[in-house]
């Protein structure tokens, strides 16, 4: 299995944010890639679905419905190659523009918190994925109409990759 990697620019088609193989774009560097599936991801039937894969294990499967107005699904933070990144992930509202993205966290110089507003990307029309490259430990969502509350995850670190291999975790 390869992971997708590279900046946002260079592994991203307008104007779903999906590359032609069903792969999506993932953050650079970072042990996540993610797919999609459904209608518009290979399948011919079902609804769309965006596979969140870690060291290639499934780590979620976040299906298009109406019924949940919930715009936050997931969030993990990784290190690679002495880098700190950070992934999250969602729906998309029901009418709207892309959610506003924001990593916070960690310290920085002076006792500063780090903090960046991170641009969302769509996936198959339906959900977005965000990374960012920092000391992040939350993430917070919030709608771009102000319509509804603001959604807030601690990152989750990622799991290192020789625990799958049934090595130290």
């Amino acid at each position: 299995m390869t992971r997708t990697t590279g900046t946002a620019a260079g592994t991203v088609d307008a104007p779903s944010g999906t590359g032609g193989d069903g792969r999506e774009p993932a953050a650079p560097g970072g042990p996540w890639e993610v797919r999609r599936s459904g209608t518009g991801g290979g399948h011919r039937r079902g609804r769309p679905a965006l596979e969140v894969y870690e060291h290639g294990e499934l780590l979620d499967v976040l299906v298009a419905s109406r019924l949940s107005p919930q715009l936050l699904r997931g969030a993990r933070r990784s290190t690679d190659g002495g880098r700190r990144l950070s992934l999250a992930w969602g729906r998309l509202p029901a009418c709207g523009p892309l959610p506003m993205v924001e990593f916070t966290g960690g310290r920085l110089p002076l006792r500063r918190r780090a903090r960046l507003v991170a641009p969302a990307v769509t996936v198959s029309g339906v959900f977005w994925l965000a990374w960012a490259e920092g000391p992040f430990s939350t993430v917070t969502v919030r709608d771009s109409t102000g319509d509804a509350p603001a959604e807030r995850l601690r990152l989750v670190r990622a799991r290192d990759a020789g625990a799958y291999d049934g090595g130290p975790a």
